[in-house]
């Protein structure tokens, strides 16, 4: 573990280096609890939700609990941790057995959000909630700028999903096709439902690109339903 480069990437400096190496020793490389990540994700997943819940309801004070919840999800979850990760460059770092070297689970996303979160508790002891809160806002800044509007395209597939099953039609996603490098996908879906193509969108993800689907069916539909007014 390189702990120059950790830290350099990270942008905070630990005064006790044992919980630095804690923070990136995966449970296959320390059996006991104390040697491992698993009791600093627990802790950091609660401080990475408070942090991200406070920010979140400073920018948009006006947005009702359950918007401000589906904001929150947007951020907290695997995919957005799981790139934080990658931005940082910090997942090789993480310390693990053997065998799960050779299968390379320090590049699966779950592992990524792991590390994520037992970073933040491990700079939450260390340094305090201001030093962890800096980190936390910096590292995930892009997904909370971007929080309303994921959320917003996640609430699209989920109407999609309460229009289908109230029309009595099947609501289906068909990737259309792929473009773009093999470490920066960008990938095109289109919507079906009761097999007629009625929404189609990018994204950098195949989850993404379902959502701009749905997100562009619902936008035709309301206008279909304005022009039979």
């Amino acid at each position: 573990m390189q702990r120059a480069k950790i830290e350099k990437n990270i942008g905070y400096t630990f005064r006790d280096g044992a919980l630095l190496e804690r923070a990136f020793t995966h449970p296959s490389a320390g059996a006991h609890v104390r040697d491992n990540y698993q009791n600093l994700e627990f802790l950091g997943d609660s401080v990475l939700g408070f942090i991200v819940a406070r920010k979140l309801f400073t920018l948009y004070s006006d947005s009702d609990e359950g918007a401000l919840t589906k904001m929150r999800a947007c951020v907290v979850s695997e995919a957005p941790l799981a790139r934080a990760v990658d931005r940082l460059d910090i997942a090789s770092e993480l310390m693990v057995g053997e065998g799960e070297r050779k299968h390379a689970v320090h590049n699966h996303a779950g592992v990524k959000c792991d590390l994520f979160e037992s970073l933040t508790a491990a700079i939450y002891l260390d340094g305090g909630l201001e030093a962890a809160e800096k980190f936390v806002l910096t590292a995930l800044s892009e997904d909370i700028a971007s929080a309303k509007t994921t959320a917003r395209l996640v609430d699209s597939k989920s109407r999609i999903n309460e229009y289908a099953m109230k029309k009595g039609v099947s609501a289906e996603y068909r990737e259309e096709g792929r473009t773009g490098a093999v470490h920066e996908p960008v990938f095109t879906f289109s919507l079906y439902l009761g097999g007629e193509k009625t929404g189609e969108g990018c994204g950098g993800s195949k989850r993404a690109a379902q959502q701009a689907a749905a997100a562009d069916a619902l936008a035709k539909l309301e206008r279909t339903k304005k022009q039979k007014k």
